[in-house]
């Protein structure tokens, strides 16, 4: 299975005090998301330290949009003197989350260069 980062890599570059409980599954969802859109171009054997902390973020994207979907009630909006409250449907956490993954993925990745010498978000030939 694919893992751009191990247990320790994640905890240097986020300054975390701990890995997320679920962390195995997570490493390996976040890294073939990238792997997807970078074009399988990131080389396995000279990860570039931005595609380790897009890795990180997407880890912790993953496991934040998990936590509220487990959870019964996301509260959207609230109006206190109409006393009014909407909720987020799970449709919408995961539209929220799939874009939030894109940008982190744009924002990190976006000058960085794969192993065929092109960008990996290039998505041309």
């Amino acid at each position: 299975m694919l893992k751009y980062i191990d247990k320790e890599e994640y905890i240097e570059l986020l300054g975390a005090d701990s890995i997320p409980n679920n962390f195995n599954n997570l490493v390996i969802e976040a890294s073939s998301y990238i792997n997807l859109h970078t074009f399988g171009r990131v080389d396995i054997n000279n990860i570039p330290e931005e595609v380790k902390y897009t890795t990180c973020l997407i880890i912790d994207l993953i496991n934040e949009k998990n936590t509220k979907l487990s959870e019964i009630g996301n509260l959207k909006s609230q109006n206190i003197e109409g006393w009014s409250e909407t909720y987020s449907t799970p449709d919408e956490i995961r539209k929220e989350y799939a874009n939030k993954k894109e940008s982190a993925l744009k924002e990190q990745l976006w000058d960085v260069i794969g192993k065929d010498g092109n960008y990996l978000l290039y998505r041309g030939e």
